[in-house]
């Protein structure tokens, strides 16, 4: 009880009757008991809304974290495959001057054929 001119009156009451002593003794635990309830379900509540949210932020961070590795994973799979592609190119081109140079075509025309460089035609035919 809170305000404090009806909690001298209720004094004065309690002081002439012992079964009014006794039900305000129950009721005064009663009131703390419920107000020990409210704080513990407060404290629970509390601790369940962080578990709560410490379980989203995990598995938000997971699928973050494999969003991250799957497109950090398709880049590097994408520059190895354009790298092979480039060295497979390099190739044919190379053997393509190395056999057109074995046929007797003029470095030049190879040149303009294959778009090499006429020193890289001059490296393949001096092999």
């Amino acid at each position: 009880m809170t305000d404090p001119g009806k909690r001298g009156k209720i004094n004065e009451i309690v002081e002439y009757e012992d079964g009014i002593a006794m039900a305000n003794s129950v009721l005064m635990t009663v009131s703390r008991d419920e107000e020990e309830r409210a704080r513990i379900m407060r404290d629970e509540k509390i601790e369940l809304d962080w578990q709560s949210y410490m379980s989203w932020a995990r598995k938000e961070g997971r699928s973050q974290g494999l969003a991250e590795g799957r497109a950090e994973g398709h880049a590097q799979g994408h520059a190895e495959g354009q790298e092979e592609e480039r060295k497979k190119r390099d190739k044919e081109l190379h053997e393509n001057a190395r056999n057109a140079l074995a046929e007797g075509i003029p470095i030049e025309y190879i040149q303009k054929i294959s778009g090499l460089d006429i020193q890289t035609i001059m490296n393949i035919h001096s092999e």
